[in-house]
């Protein structure tokens, strides 16, 4: 960009230019399995109001989801109204979406193995739901028409255009019923749209991807090879989920001689009523792409941040807390069984991430501040 800068000094005039490039940040940060067991339903019920609330679920992560631009959540229920329950086919209160959208969440994806819990009425009601609160979604569609128009979904800030790309390995052998559609892992698919993506002119293409095995701490062959495919399509940034445990990050730069891309294999659950050991808690990935005026976006900063659920009783009820570990681990805690799962927790991710993860360091809460590593620009 140039600016004209004219100075005058005793009569004269005197004008010149210089080129000023800025560079823009684009944050994005990435949320594991949102689950709604029948426990958490019950929760967040108000037997006075007759209403429920989430709000206090989530309120502990609100300010890391403030360092960001987008928080996209891994949305593993329908919202297929009542009767509410959870598994084996889930359908939470609506009010679930409202507690992630007051904490920071605004791009949801839902192709997962339980988008067809509740059969097509089910996957129509969610969209609609998803619809009227106004937040942008994937994965999960009325018809055809609505996922050539939705397919991939498009989020743009400060001139950084991403195109979102949603697919999971199955529905748990249920059929989606006409005219419904579900994303399935299907190459020949998958091919088609990376390539409309490229057509829509936009910087980098980001899949969201539920694959793999559950309860297995190390991604699979079969995980790896479709990553590898997916980069080789030109996708830099291929998202994990599913397993319901944590499993290796890794990123690559971009520098002038090479080209950076991202794999997150799983980023576990960010909140369930699962509570054995590796299952308690989860990840959230965080990415920034950088691009100058003149020139490409580049993926130039990745981190992981621990979360763990803390499940206290309250007048006699189960509660739900989602606390990122850093900021938890120093301060006044809890009773000695939630202390040690805690630590339990804790132990085991950063023993695993800090071992395998490549260019995914932690990032830690200190003297009251998230402390985000310098960027690679």
């Amino acid at each position: 960009m140039q600016k004209l800068i004219t100075l005058t000094i005793c009569f004269f005039s005197i004008s010149f230019s210089f080129s000023q490039d800025s560079t823009k940040v684009l944050k994005l940060m990435f949320v594991g399995d949102v689950m709604g067991h029948s426990p958490q339903i019950n929760s967040a019920y108000d037997s006075a109001t007759k209403t429920f609330n989430y709000d206090s679920v989530f309120s502990r992560v609100k300010s890391v989801f403030s360092l960001v631009d987008y928080v996209i959540a891994n949305l593993e229920v329908t919202l297929a109204g009542e009767p509410y329950k959870g598994y084996p086919q889930f359908s939470s209160p609506d009010e679930l979406v409202d507690g992630l959208v007051n904490s920071g969440v605004n791009v949801i994806v839902n192709a997962n193995n339980h988008s067809v819990d509740r059969g097509g009425s089910g996957i129509k009601r969610t969209i609609e739901v998803l619809n009227a609160k106004g937040i942008p979604h994937t994965g999960t569609f009325l018809d055809s028409i609505d996922r050539v128009t939705h397919n991939p979904l498009i989020v743009e800030k400060y001139g950084i255009k991403l195109a979102l790309l949603n697919y999971t390995y199955g529905t748990n052998g249920l059929v989606v019923p006409a005219p419904y559609i579900v994303n399935y892992i299907d190459t020949l698919k998958m091919g088609q749209d990376i390539n409309t993506a490229k057509s829509l002119g936009v910087d980098d293409i980001v899949v969201f991807i539920h694959w793999g095995n559950e309860y297995e701490r190390t991604p699979s062959t079969a995980q790896r090879w479709l990553a590898g495919w997916l980069h080789g399509k030109g996708v830099r940034i291929v998202i994990g989920s599913h397993p319901h445990v944590i499993q290796r990050m890794e990123a690559t730069f971009d520098t002038d001689s090479t080209n950076g891309n991202v794999t997150v294999y799983s980023l576990g659950n960010f909140v369930s009523n699962q509570r054995k050991r590796y299952c308690d808690g989860g990840v959230l990935a965080y990415l920034e792409l950088a691009k100058p005026d003149s020139g490409q976006s580049k993926i130039v900063n990745a981190g992981y941040i621990p979360v763990w659920v803390r499940t206290p009783y309250k007048n006699g009820r189960k509660k739900y807390q989602v606390l990122p570990v850093s900021e938890y681990e120093n301060a006044a805690r809890f009773n000695a069984a939630e202390d040690s799962s805690f630590t339990t927790f804790t132990t085991d991710t950063r023993t695993l991430l800090n071992s395998q993860n490549v260019n995914f360091p932690e990032i830690k809460f200190i003297d009251g501040n998230w402390i985000i590593p310098a960027a690679n620009r």
